[in-house]
């Protein structure tokens, strides 16, 4: 097609024909159809330009909808994990604060301790010095009563030594008086007697010293036991002050395990004042927690595996034990039988004693029934009696020691084998009589008595003593015993911290999939495979709680059926009313706060018993209820 039949207009010549116009005519109907093909070509190129660009911008729109969504799921995550940071940081917060009001608390005890063990030490001192004051005045007094024993003899001798001049004093007054015809006797006697008067002054004065040195003796005795009580309180104190030392170890030990634990966290949270640091730090922290957590799930794993192991070794000793027990049957039975033949034997030998000892007992009363008629027929006869009954006597006698003493070899033999231990044959001695003074027996009985007494009291004190040793060893124990907290394997709380373990490292793994995939790729049309697992998670815990919440509602409503039934039937029973409760007119499936109360006693099947109810609404705002009769 040339430029000139491209012009819109039409070039009118003078000269033209009719042919130049028809030939003009289909040239320009030439340009018709080709322009109108032309215009079909392109409206069928614009057509499907814009089918592909409406295709385009489809998906366009649909890829900017499902990256809203996902950049709103992303943006809701980011607000749960700030949540849970928060959540974070308030426990962190709150266990500084716990673990700060428990630091105060152990410092308080600790001054607490320290102003006892203070006190502890001025009293021990105190006491101490008190002793040793004590100590110092009972040496000094022994010291002193050692003295006044020695003068007790020096003076005991002067009394005895003046007892024996009064004694020739008195022999000579009286070889006076027999020679009292003369007067210069009269006057000797005079002499003597006021002589005697003035020793007896002096012994007065010497018994009355011995009176306060034997004062002062018991004075002694009770310093000796006030010392003895304070050496126990003394012993008691240095027990108090190993306690307070080991008390004061027990803190130290507390005070640096604290220190270890919570030192750490302290430290950072009050060395950072930008939130930033801060966050840094928390998360750190977490890290160190979640591989805290690994490491217990692996150590966990571990102790599962060892307890395996243990109870297969117990197993296995079981087997063992039983084993060796069939091994060991025939020689335990032989041993049993043997057993029973020396209990058998030794069954015999205790019916030889028991007969031995009757024996011995018959014979005794014998020996006491002959000694009895021999002591009358010594009393009834006279001194020209035979001397050949008396020999037959004593022989008797003579042959039934000998044979006592059999008895009891034998006896002494039967208890060697019975024993298994050779021991000498004690040979037969007569009881001596014993010639006791009455005093000498009274003092041996009240000093046996007292000694008796003393044991009793000094058994008791050992008893106390032991007892308040168990005591003490029994609390030692509890302060110094770790506490083992026993957790079940299938425990709720970590099965529930597990299935959110579970969905923490889902979500961790959707948001690096999703990441991932946006990133590295510009065209996105698929969903990554890690969403879809989150998703069939969620479903599942969603189920699995939906499932617990209508069992657990299955559950409450037939309990509440069951105990509205008993409540009702008791009513009817006890009160003669039947309970219905009035739907509400609001609402016809629920309920509203009036009832009806049928009596028992009316018949409900005609209309007008059926009229006859009352009506109780407890919920209306008077201080009574409203009971409609109708």
């Amino acid at each position: 097609m040339s430029q000139r039949s491209l012009l819109p207009f039409v070039e009118f010549r003078l000269s033209d024909s009719k042919g130049d116009l028809l030939e003009r005519i289909s040239k320009l109907e030439y340009e018709n159809g080709a322009l109108r093909t032309e215009k079909r070509l392109l409206e069928q190129s614009s057509d499907s330009l814009k089918k592909r660009y409406e295709d385009l911008l489809s998906r366009k729109n649909e890829e900017l909808a499902a990256l809203q969504g996902n950049f709103d799921y992303v943006f809701n995550q980011r607000k749960e994990l700030q949540s849970k940071l928060q959540n974070q940081k308030d426990i962190a917060g709150k266990s500084s604060s716990d673990s700060l009001a428990e630091s105060s608390t152990l410092k308080k005890e600790n001054r607490l301790l320290k102003q006892q063990l203070d006190r502890l030490e001025r009293l021990y001192n105190s006491v101490t010095g008190k002793c040793e004051h004590l100590r110092a005045d009972l040496n000094r007094e022994l010291s002193a009563n050692d003295q006044y024993r020695d003068q007790v003899k020096v003076l005991e001798k002067e009394i005895l030594r003046l007892s024996q001049l009064n004694d020739d004093l008195t022999e000579r007054l009286r070889m006076a008086k027999r020679q009292s015809e003369n007067g210069s006797v009269i006057k000797t006697a005079e002499d003597l007697r006021l002589r005697n008067m003035s020793l007896q002054q002096t012994n007065s004065q010497l018994q009355a010293k011995v009176d306060l040195l034997l004062q002062h003796k018991t004075s002694v005795e009770l310093l000796r036991q006030k010392c003895a009580s304070l050496s126990n309180k003394v012993e008691s104190l240095e027990s108090a002050d190993r306690r307070a030392a080991q008390l004061e170890i027990g803190r130290l030990e507390i005070k640096a395990k604290f220190d270890e634990y919570f030192g750490f966290l302290a430290q950072n949270l009050e060395g950072g004042d930008d939130a930033e640091s801060q966050d840094a730090k928390v998360s750190s922290l977490l890290l160190d927690y979640r591989g805290l957590q690994n490491k217990n799930l692996v150590l966990y794993d571990k102790l599962n595996q060892a307890q395996v192991s243990i109870t297969e070794l117990t197993q296995s000793g079981e087997q063992l034990i039983a084993k060796l027990e069939q091994e060991l049957e025939p020689e335990n039975q032989k041993l049993k039988e043997e057993l029973e033949k020396v209990q058998a034997e030794l069954k015999e030998l205790q019916k030889i004693k028991l007969l031995n000892t009757r024996e011995i007992e018959f014979l005794r009363r014998s020996v006491k029934e002959l000694d009895a008629a021999l002591l009358r027929k010594l009393s009834a006869s006279s001194e020209n009696e035979d001397k050949d009954k008396s020999q037959a006597t004593n022989q008797y006698l003579s042959n039934l020691e000998k044979l006592v003493d059999d008895y009891k070899k034998e006896i002494e033999t039967l208890r060697q084998e019975k024993n298994g231990v050779s021991v000498a044959p004690l040979a037969p001695t007569k009881r001596p009589r014993i010639l006791e003074d009455d005093t000498h027996v009274f003092n041996t009985k009240t000093l046996r008595n007292e000694n008796i007494e003393l044991l009793s009291k000094i058994k008791g004190l050992k008893d106390e003593v032991s007892i308040l040793k168990n005591k003490l060893d029994a609390y030692d124990n509890a302060t110094t015993q770790t506490t083992h907290i026993l957790e079940l394997r299938k425990n709720p709380f970590n099965r529930d911290q597990l299935v959110k373990q579970e969905t923490l490292d889902l979500l961790r793994k959707e948001n690096e999939a999703l990441i991932t995939k946006f990133v590295n790729n510009a065209d996105v049309e698929t969903v990554p495979m890690a969403l879809f697992a989150r998703q069939e998670n969620d479903k599942e815990n969603l189920q699995s709680k939906i499932d617990q919440l209508n069992k657990k509602n299955s559950r409450l409503t037939s309990v509440y059926t069951d105990k509205s039934k008993k409540i009702m039937s008791l009513v009817s029973k006890f009160f003669g009313y039947s309970i219905e409760f009035v739907p509400s007119p609001m609402n016809p499936n629920d309920l509203c706060s009036k009832m009806k109360l049928y009596s028992k006693f009316q018949n409900r099947n005609g209309k007008e018993s059926e009229a006859c109810y009352l009506t109780l609404d407890p919920m209306v705002p008077t201080t009574s209820a409203t009971y409609v009769l109708n």
